[in-house]
């Protein structure tokens, strides 16, 4: 029997997982200007700043003369990223004048820029107390929302963008900001609500459009709704084909989707776009080696995870990835030096260390060493984790050991604790508890529950598996051809005593490739 993980299982006994809003969104980023422009901008202010820092030596200067003087040197010290100056010219500017709007309003933008959210929304609440209209108020409870958000304060976030909207309904960047607050609060029906009227603010720039198609693409795939969520991000890369975002997030839909091979082709297509970025790409090579594994295309995966490993070398999930690629390819001692790798990373995570330890014990098996695969299996089990699975490859080794009392009792343990009464090692320790017909159907009915290729083919294996043990060989060899036929690893049949009681027969040495 061969143990089959989904793509997204894998993911989960790592604690890693698709978050609400995928990949950040690059959003409304300044679009870089020349090199040229910049130098003649920095020029144009440095000369500002020199002229206004001449005047102020004048004397006759009226009070709302200097306040003015002190905001422009203000405009042109942000030129220059000289953002302690310019808070310095506001300051300079609310003692001339306490109740400056323009003073306050423009102070909270650095303080929010330079991530001082608190010092931004106090400047906010005075310039929403000095402020004459609706238009200016709204964007300022637009802005406090945006430092709240900084602060993570997503419900604050939410309540200042409610009141930004009722104030202005035309807000665009209200809606989306409070999009993002229902995001990361989970909300993603609320923040798709808001994304579809803020699509409305943008039609005339298609770059902005795209990001906000992406992310609400991110919010489909948080409600599961992912052929929606791909529409999303096929809309946002026909508005910017360079939206490298859009690929990497359009491929997870497609990994979620079961879509190996469009999932694989929209990581290859990202790649392209995070080659300055170490960790980023790396990622995008583990992400890729996921969909190799499912593609059963084991060396490429391998390959993937080299280079990602190569990129970040302290990139935990990509040695648990590539040591179970490893072992999906038959090389069990390599998959478990690179699993006791990934034990430096994991050590506080039972639940990752749960199934590494189990991985572990699965690969001694099959390399015959029977007491360390009873050895890492208790070492699994003693975490006390709610996984069946230790006990099942316990069990297993136990029986090759001879020890057929403890081996049953571990069975039972698995049928004991395995509450979905529908995976593999239920199904096979009712075949060793002495129930092969309820096994034999439980097995039949997996074929069902999925559209996922790569445990079809998996679960058309262990069926072979199980009727060899029930020593069926022409039951057997059907599904063994089956998922042979599908591209599955001959590896594993040959090393795997299962089918012992069908080695030698003709059908099987043709399936595997035995002259």
């Amino acid at each position: 029997m061969r143990r089959i993980f989904s793509i997204t299982a894998l993911l989960a006994l790592l604690g890693v997982t698709n978050s609400v809003c995928g990949q950040a969104v690059a959003r409304f980023s300044p679009k870089t200007d020349s090199a040229s422009r910049v130098r003649s901008m920095m020029k144009l202010a440095q000369n500002s700043v020199d002229y206004y820092t001449h005047t102020f030596t004048l004397k006759g200067l009226k009070p709302e003369a200097r306040e003015r003087m002190h905001l422009e040197r203000c405009q042109a010290y942000l030129i220059l990223n000289k953002f302690d100056k310019a808070i310095d010219d506001c300051t300079a500017a609310i003692a001339i004048n306490p109740k400056s709007t323009k003073a306050y309003i423009t102070r909270a933008s650095i303080y929010d820029g330079i991530n001082k959210s608190e010092l931004a929304i106090e400047d906010c609440k005075k310039a929403i107390s000095y402020s004459s209209t609706d238009e200016i108020k709204a964007g300022l409870y637009n802005l406090m929302a945006r430092s709240y958000l900084q602060l993570h304060q997503y419900s604050k976030a939410i309540t200042a963008d409610s009141t930004a909207i009722l104030l202005n309904p035309n807000l665009a960047n209200a809606y989306i900001n409070r999009a993002e607050a229902f995001g990361r609060l989970g909300k993603c029906q609320l923040a798709i609500n808001d994304l579809s009227i803020a699509l409305a603010g943008y039609r005339d720039k298609p770059l902005t459009l795209s990001d906000l198609l992406a992310y609400r693409g991110d919010m489909k795939r948080g409600l599961k709704q992912y052929k929606e969520a791909i529409n999303d991000y096929s809309l946002s890369l026909k508005l910017n084909p360079d939206n490298g975002m859009a690929y990497w997030n359009r491929a997870a839909a497609y990994r979620q989707n079961g879509d190996y091979q469009l999932a694989y082709e929209g990581y290859s297509k990202a790649i392209a776009y995070y080659k300055n970025d170490r960790k980023q790409l790396a990622r995008l090579y583990d992400d890729r080696a996921l969909m190799e594994i499912g593609l059963q295309q084991f060396p490429q995966a391998i390959a993937d995870d080299s280079l990602a490993l190569a990129l970040d070398t302290a990139f935990a999930e990509a040695y648990y990835n590539i040591a179970n690629a490893r072992a999906q390819n038959g090389e069990y001692a390599r998959s478990n030096t690179d699993f006791k790798t990934a034990i430096n990373y994991y050590s506080k995570n039972p639940f990752a260390m749960t199934a590494i330890y189990g991985s572990m014990g699965h690969n001694e098996y099959f390399m015959g060493n029977y007491q360390a695969a009873v050895d890492y299996s208790t070492k699994a089990i003693e975490l006390h984790t709610a996984n069946s699975s230790p006990y099942f490859e316990r069990a297993r080794a136990y029986l090759k050991l001879k020890n057929n009392d403890l081996a049953i009792n571990d069975f039972k343990e698995v049928l004991a604790r395995d509450t979905s009464k529908q995976s593999n090692n239920y199904a096979f320790s009712l075949f060793y508890t002495g129930d092969p017909n309820k096994a034999i159907e439980i097995m039949q009915a997996s074929f069902l529950r999925t559209t996922d290729s790569f445990i079809l083919m998996g679960n058309y294996y262990n069926m072979a598996c199980l009727y060899s043990l029930m020593n069926k060989p022409e039951e057997a060899n059907i599904f063994l051809k089956k998922c042979i036929a599908e591209g599955y690893n001959k590896k594993y049949a040959l090393n795997d005593a299962d089918f012992d009681n069908i080695r030698n027969t003709a059908e099987f040495k043709q399936i595997i490739g035995i002259k």
